[in-house]
């Protein structure tokens, strides 16, 4: 341990005499420097006098029993001198163990979580620390890339706190989760529906079952059980042109909010739209989601009940559950040709967070699996897209969705490669953007101005690298 400045020891030396305790918190454990009351860089006098003066009452009580005493400034002079340089860590989960690794800077391990099975994509942390790793389940009943069902919570100490499957009859997590604020998670769920029902949708030439796409948003209730309190299914949002007497009838281009039931290739297995990333963004309470098999980012609106997820009418932007925004393949809605494509294997759909520059916008890597080795090549993408004054996003009466182009990429003709699976992006709490490739294991980090600041070979298999910073002593990352 190294020990602190002389005063401190003094302080320590006064303050056991009269019984002060000396036990850091969780927050100061975790980095960040939140006795820094006046935010001055430093822990001194000013601060010993701030919380003098709210001696007390509830104000800057750093114990969380809700008054401020002799145990509270106990903590301020343990923390006395300047404040430690901010913790940051990148996240690498492995798809091909249980384990999640936290590096620092140097890259060096510095701490491990080990789940049951390989990760069915990313970990994250949330703010207390605390780790949510989603992992394959065994069996299941869905036997695709992306598998998982089974997610697990470790508490900020390391210890496993929840353990649920989100598996069952006709249903399994797959792919991503994304904590959210209130302590739920989002997850992805493949939803089989039988031959007959993807008929009567109006689905032609069909010949099993198709696996269609929930969104489910879990409370845990305990260890391991959990409520869904809230849904959208992707069933509920079709739209088909090819029989009159089908439910949803109607030209998809008159339908942009809704997903054309005859597009996308369905797999022998039944996998069709084959989803493989959700965020949240908590200040529009939007989804961001990205579709492998049919090239598209879709935007959810998540203010809605699950009454009105199901319809096409409600919640803060009125529209229900039907798409708020859509971008990559415009022949999905008949509003453009194959050639009018942007994307070729889309995935890791990511929303920039608030603080950040360009927060709102929506991060994408275009895996570039085309035809014929030789053309393949990758590329991140920064989406803008088009709001109006209300903040809702821009409909165009007959063109498809905007904007033309990105506003920011890196990557293109003739550099990497990330394979035809897994890869993505996420905007670190530096502005500088974490890009993974996932053939390669290799993880680069880049500037806006695309300039490469460090080049890391993961030593696993692995989906996305996600950057943590620990400011004030609760981790912010995407």
């Amino acid at each position: 341990m190294i020990e602190r400045p002389t005063m401190t020891r003094t302080f320590r030396s006064i303050a056991a005499a009269i019984g002060l305790a000396f036990a850091p918190t969780p927050a100061i454990l975790a980095g960040g420097c939140p006795l820094d009351l006046d935010s001055s860089g430093a822990v001194d006098g000013a601060d010993l006098g701030v919380m003098l003066a709210a001696w007390g009452t509830a104000t800057h009580d750093a114990t969380g029993d809700g008054v401020v005493d002799g145990a509270d400034l106990g903590i301020l002079l343990a923390a006395w001198g300047a404040c430690p340089a901010d913790i940051e860590w990148t996240l690498v989960t492995a798809t091909n163990s249980g384990s999640t690794v936290a590096y620092d800077a140097q890259w060096n391990p510095v701490r491990t979580w080990t789940g049951a099975t390989g990760g069915a994509s990313v970990a994250y942390l949330r703010p207390d620390g605390s780790l949510v790793r989603p992992c394959v389940l065994p069996g299941g009943g869905f036997n695709a890339g992306g598998r998982g069902g089974r997610i697990q919570v470790f508490a900020p100490d390391g210890s496993l706190q929840h353990d649920v499957r989100v598996a069952g009859t006709g249903f399994l997590q797959h792919h991503d989760v994304r904590p959210m604020p209130n302590g739920n998670v989002l997850c992805i769920v493949w939803d089989s529906r039988p031959q007959a029902d993807a008929i009567a949708a109006g689905r032609q030439g069909i010949a099993g079952p198709m696996w269609s796409e929930r969104i489910v948003e879990i409370r845990f209730t305990g260890f391991a059980t959990y409520d869904v309190v809230w849904e959208w299914k992707l069933w509920d949002h079709l739209v088909q042109s090819v029989d009159p007497a089908l439910p949803s009838y109607g030209a998809p281009s008159q339908f942009p909010g809704r997903f054309d039931v005859n597009k996308g290739t369905v797999a022998a297995s039944g996998d069709w739209v084959h989803l493989n990333a959700i965020d949240y963004d908590p200040v529009r309470d939007e989804i961001v989601v990205s579709s492998r098999n049919v090239n598209e980012v879709w935007v959810i609106d998540h203010s809605t009940t699950t009454a009105q997820a199901a319809g096409s009418v409600g919640g803060a932007r009125g529209r229900g559950g039907d798409f708020l925004y859509r971008w990559g393949n415009p022949a999905n809605y008949g509003r453009g040709t194959d050639l009018d494509a942007k994307f070729s294997v889309v995935h890791g759909a990511a929303w920039v967070p608030a603080g950040q520059a360009g927060a709102g916008n929506i991060l994408a890597f275009n895996n570039g699996d085309r035809p014929g080795a030789a053309n393949d090549w990758s590329q991140v993408v920064e989406l803008v897209p088009p709001r109006g004054s209300d903040g809702g996003y821009k409909v165009p009466g007959s063109e498809a969705f905007g904007p033309a182009q990105p506003a920011w990429s890196f990557g293109g003709a003739g550099t990497f490669f990330g394979g035809p699976t897994q890869c993505g992006a996420f905007r670190t709490p530096a502005g500088t953007t974490l890009v993974t490739l996932s053939n390669s294991s290799q993880v680069i980090e880049v500037t806006q101005g695309g300039a490469v600041v460090a080049t890391w070979t993961a030593p696993v298999n692995l989906a996305r690298a996600v950057r943590y910073r620990s400011v004030g002593g609760a981790w912010v990352g995407p």
